[in-house]
């Protein structure tokens, strides 16, 4: 390339830039989030938010501090007591669990629209780049930024920008209703096949997962193939059992399959606030909301907090849960008549700025509210994206609770934006291994 096309390529690029970015002084965020702040004041505006939040973040990372909000206080909480005066921004879910759980405390704090993304992830975003709108090459970053059915806004949720590859240690937790836990561990690698010497283009991620802890589950291995939702391609799944020393397919690792480790409290597609096909409900949308949702949970992200401290009665003690004020897009799935699901019906939460599930509420087949779920997000420092900090899963019937994504006492911390070969992540390579 002569120098001259090289400075005519980068002077394009940048025009695309300031393009997508002037977009946050727009009607719209470069997401397809209003920009500007709720009629009442509770949402602020996208830019002067996000912004504020990123210059607090910097201050405290330059002064050695932990990257949390830990100097604000709550501008008032949420219990059993009050939370008449509040319900109308309340879900079912949230105002169920606060009446179920003894002491049950919401801290809501001022609200940072912290979602934010790398520049060139702002133009796959607007379909800026080539290839965005080919329809052999659907855009894999929130393909529909104004949603006109639920459908549509799930498809954003399953196709959001989660950093081109990831690898990390968590402990997941079964909580019961005396604050007792048994947790499990799970070392796991996800790669777009950009982070790939030959990874698909029909893939949106693949997926390594290995328990290494309790002992009944060390050395078993998940491998996920999962394709572009848009695609409506079918994933692929194996397991390599440790004791058996064998591979087998898993064509039931997606739906209302057990969450491994769960102790049945949660279903493989709730995982990541939602996975999967869309194939077995009917899906509405219904509208817009401002909602108090739990957001900005960097506390969490403390190393020197224990489990001891953060788990207990009510699943996850109340100051560790930030909650803020958000707009959030309402979707319903009900179940069709042909189709099989341990849930009836479904309501999920999606923020409009990061497009994440923030929360759910899972119905029984008799129609009664069984499990909430509440999925809470911090914007990933080191490579810019909204991230999910920690999920948390509360059974209503029996006031247990199941918490995964947490970190504290892993004295490694979640690697970014390394590369790896495709052959690492095939079924032969599960067979190649030996973990004992």
């Amino acid at each position: 390339m002569s120098k001259f096309v090289f400075m005519v390529v980068c002077f394009i690029y940048a025009c695309m830039v300031e393009i997508a970015e002037s977009n946050t002084t727009g009607t719209f965020t470069y997401s397809g989030a209003e920009r500007e702040s709720s009629s009442d004041g509770l949402v602020p505006d996208y830019h002067e938010s996000s912004k504020k939040y990123k210059e607090i973040i910097d201050r405290n990372l330059r002064s050695g501090k932990n990257i949390s909000l830990e100097s604000e206080h709550p501008i008032f909480i949420v219990n059993k007591n009050n939370m008449g005066d509040y319900s109308r921004y309340l879900s079912l879910g949230l105002r169920s669990v606060v009446d179920k759980y003894t002491n049950f405390e919401i801290q809501v704090f001022n609200s940072y629209r912290s979602s934010n993304h790398p520049r060139k992830i702002k133009l796959q975003i607007e379909g800026s780049l080539e290839n965005s709108h080919h329809p052999d090459k659907p855009r894999k970053y929130i393909p529909f930024r104004f949603p006109k059915n639920g459908t549509e806004v799930m498809l954003n949720h399953l196709s959001r920008y989660q950093g081109e590859s990831e690898e990390k240690k968590v402990h997941s937790f079964v909580v019961n209703s005396k604050g007792v836990f048994t947790r499990v561990g799970v070392w796991s690698k996800r790669l777009s096949p950009k982070a790939l010497d030959k990874g698909s283009s029909e893939m949106q991620y693949y997926l390594l997962a290995r328990y290494f802890e309790p002992a009944s589950l060390v050395g078993d291995i998940l491998l996920v193939h999962e394709p572009i939702p848009l695609l409506k391609k079918k994933r692929k799944a194996w397991i390599y059992s440790s004791a058996q020393r064998r591979v087998r397919r898993a064509p039931d690792a997606s739906h209302d399959a057990t969450g491994r480790g769960s102790q049945g409290l949660i279903t493989a597609d709730q995982i990541d606030g939602f996975n999967g096909d869309l194939d077995r409900f009917d899906w509405k949308l219904h509208g817009k909301e401002t909602l108090i949702v739990p957001y900005n949970l960097n506390k969490l992200d403390d190393k020197n907090i224990k489990y001891s401290d953060i788990l207990g009665k009510n699943c996850i003690n109340a100051e560790f849960v930030r909650y803020e004020f958000h707009r959030v897009w309402v979707v319903e799935a009900r179940l069709k008549q042909s189709s099989r699901h341990i849930y009836s019906k479904r309501v999920f939460y999606v923020d409009e700025d990061s497009w994440m599930v923030l929360m759910e509420d899972a119905y029984s087949i008799r129609g009664d509210l069984w499990r909430v779920a509440f999925h809470g997000l911090i914007q990933q420092k080191a490579e810019n994206f909204p991230w999910y900090r920690v999920h948390a899963y509360h059974d209503l019937n029996n006031e247990m609770c199941f918490v995964s994504g947490l970190d504290n006492e892993v004295s490694s911390l979640p690697k970014f934006g390394f590369k790896d070969k495709v052959m690492n992540y095939t079924p032969d390579a599960l067979r190649r291994t030996n973990l004992r």
